[in-house]
């Protein structure tokens, strides 16, 4: 009788080990494909330079970069809110010490900063030159990005300094974007016969020109901060790609763009 049995004892312990041998590497590989993924949450005024670093970063680490890209202000209240997100990088400190503050930033780090320009769409159909000529019958809409936007937030600034605020807006002239980009699309379909938005922005459409660069001294200066969130302090892939984002490496895709790096005392 046992030795009837033997046969299929031992079949059945061969099968047993068979899958357990199987499901191991299952496991493994779904461990290890979390491992080498990293989300970055960007403000929207560097969605083509991470678009081409995140490239470069999966290609040399084989890695996977997931972009998230929007307004600064509407991306820190998102993972305020616990959307999953490994980086950050805001177009202002300010959203970079809200998250600091809440418990959600691991390290901080200013990378980039800007400039702000005035743009019309291309032709200069309003015949706009310098910040007064927002104020004439000719210029119907001015594209500004939202007011907690950082790109807003420095616009306003600029335009309060110069006296031009209160009366575009009694006149009903600011047209606000949800973010920067928004503000150039305007510009560029030409519902706005002007706006305001960063001089990177204004390279990526042939559709606008640039007719006046804003003095950086009439708003607080532009930082870019990128931030190493606690929910990606334990992931060896975010970690790499924050150290990559700051490397020469980078700062050539920077440059190129038209930003420029932050230097450090």
């Amino acid at each position: 009788m046992l030795s009837r049995c033997l046969p299929r004892l031992c079949l059945l312990l061969s099968a047993l080990v068979l899958v357990s041998c199987s499901a191991k590497p299952a496991g493994n590989s779904s461990a290890t494909a979390a491992a080498s993924t990293v989300t970055i949450s960007a403000a929207a005024s560097t969605q083509e330079i991470l678009a081409t670093l995140g490239r470069d970063f999966s290609e040399q680490q084989h890695a996977t970069v997931k972009l998230n890209t929007g307004p600064s202000s509407g991306l820190a209240n998102q993972i305020l809110e616990g959307a999953p997100a490994d980086l950050f990088l805001s177009a202002s400190p300010q959203w970079a010490e809200r998250l600091q503050t809440a418990g959600l930033a691991e390290t901080t780090f200013p990378l980039l900063t800007n400039k702000l320009v005035l743009i019309v769409p291309r032709g200069n159909p309003a015949q706009v030159f310098e910040p007064q000529d927002l104020l004439t019958e000719r210029v119907h809409k001015i594209a500004l990005a939202g007011e907690q936007v950082p790109a807003g937030k420095y616009a306003d600034q600029a335009l309060q300094k110069l006296e031009l605020l209160q009366p575009l807006t009694a006149d009903g002239k600011i047209a606000r974007g949800q973010d920067v980009r928004g503000a150039l699309s305007y510009v560029q379909r030409g519902e706005a016969e002007a706006g305001i938005v960063y001089a990177t922005d204004a390279r990526i459409t042939p559709e606008v020109e640039v007719v006046y660069e804003l003095d950086p001294a009439l708003h607080e200066p532009i930082v870019y901060a990128l931030v190493l969130l606690t929910h990606g302090a334990e992931n060896p892939t975010a970690r790499q790609y924050f150290d990559f984002l700051q490397s020469d490496t980078a700062n050539a895709v920077y440059t190129a763009a038209g930003f420029e790096r932050i230097a450090l005392p």
